[in-house]
Order: structure tokens, then C-alpha cells, then sequence
């Protein structure tokens, strides 16, 4: 006895059927078959933007898989799923436990975010330095850069916000990653 999940993360994707065996997590595609082992997925993060709503699984040493919410058919319209998915990211979390010690973790990647607040800060650093040299900084290249910095990074925060990545236990799933 298994459980199916059938879903498209995007227009003009394939249909892919995830199924949940006693020990497996199989993803059909293209007619083709990946069978991971529940003990070898590491990481389970679940993602919310507005709302599309995806569950990641990571295996180890083996790409990610991605299930989210929408199914797209074949003239490309979105159909939302959001009660089955719901219902298979539960269903998912029950199998692991006890079969696997995966890292549940919502919300955004860190490393993502900390790359972001790199970039951010370098082209703040950048800007200032630039302005400086066309005489168009009012103030000094350090404080200007350390301001643009400050604002770019509050930005970063504020469209973040309520997805910072945070790890949970697996009976303990965050309601706001996923649907209603």
C-alpha cells in the first residue's frame, strides 16, 4: 500500500507522481523511476511563496526533489492542490520517522540569504566607492557604503520576513508552510 502525489512546479514541466511505499520515496518522470530510501533523505524543507507552497527533499548525495502544490495540464492552466499536498507532506513526515533522523527545516535558505546580504553589502560598498570618485557623494565612501548597506540588508529582512529558515520537529509541522 502506498501513497501518490502527482504535481507540476512549472508551466510546460512534466507530471511527476511521487509515491510513498513502506520504505521508499519513489518519483515517477518521464517514465522513468528514482527510488530514494527513507533512510537516506537528510533534509526536509518546506517553502512558502504566497501561494505556492513546496516540500524539498534531499537525499544524500543524490539531487533534491521538489513537491510543491500546483499541478499545470496540458494547456498550461494552473490547478491548485493544496488539500492532497497538505495531506502527502503529513503522510511523508509520518513515514520518516522512526526510517530516517532527517533536518526539518521551513522557510528560506540560510546560505541563500546570506549570499543575498553578501552580494548586497559588496554592491552598497561598490555604489559608494563609485559615487565617490564622480563627486557625487555627499558624506565619505565608508559611510555612505556602511548606510546603503543598512538599508539593503533591512530590505532583504523585510521581504524575508516570516520565512527565515527555522528547524522544527517532525509531529510539530509550522501550519504557515502549509495550505489551508
Amino acid at each position: 500500500m502506498s501513497t501518490e502525489y502527482s504535481y507540476t512546479n512549472k508551466a510546460g514541466d512534466k507530471p511527476c507522481t511521487v509515491f510513498l511505499t513502506e520504505y521508499n520515496l519513489i518519483v515517477q518522470s518521464n517514465g522513468k523511476d528514482r527510488s530514494i530510501p527513507y533512510a537516506n533523505i537528510t533534509s526536509v524543507r518546506l517553502c512558502r511563496v504566497r501561494n505556492r507552497f513546496s516540500a524539498i527533499v534531499q537525499p544524500d548525495g543524490e539531487p533534491s526533489v521538489t513537491i510543491s502544490n500546483q499541478y499545470y495540464t496540458p494547456n498550461n492552466t494552473c490547478e491548485d492542490r493544496s488539500h492532497q499536498y497538505a495531506t502527502f507532506v503529513r503522510i511523508l513526515h509520518f513515514h520518516l520517522r522512526g526510517k530516517s533522523a532527517p533536518e526539518y527545516i521551513c522557510g528560506k535558505n540560510l546560505g541563500g540569504l546570506i549570499t543575498w546580504a553578501c552580494i548586497l553589502v559588496v554592491l552598497s560598498f561598490a555604489l559608494a566607492i563609485v559615487l565617490e570618485y564622480l563627486e557625487l557623494n555627499p558624506i565619505s565612501a565608508a559611510g555612505l557604503g556602511l548606510l546603503m548597506s543598512g538599508v539593503a540588508l533591512f530590505l532583504l529582512g523585510a521581504t524575508s520576513w516570516g520565512r527565515f529558515p527555522n528547524i522544527y520537529k517532525p509531529d510539530e509541522i509550522p501550519f504557515h508552510f502549509l495550505p489551508h
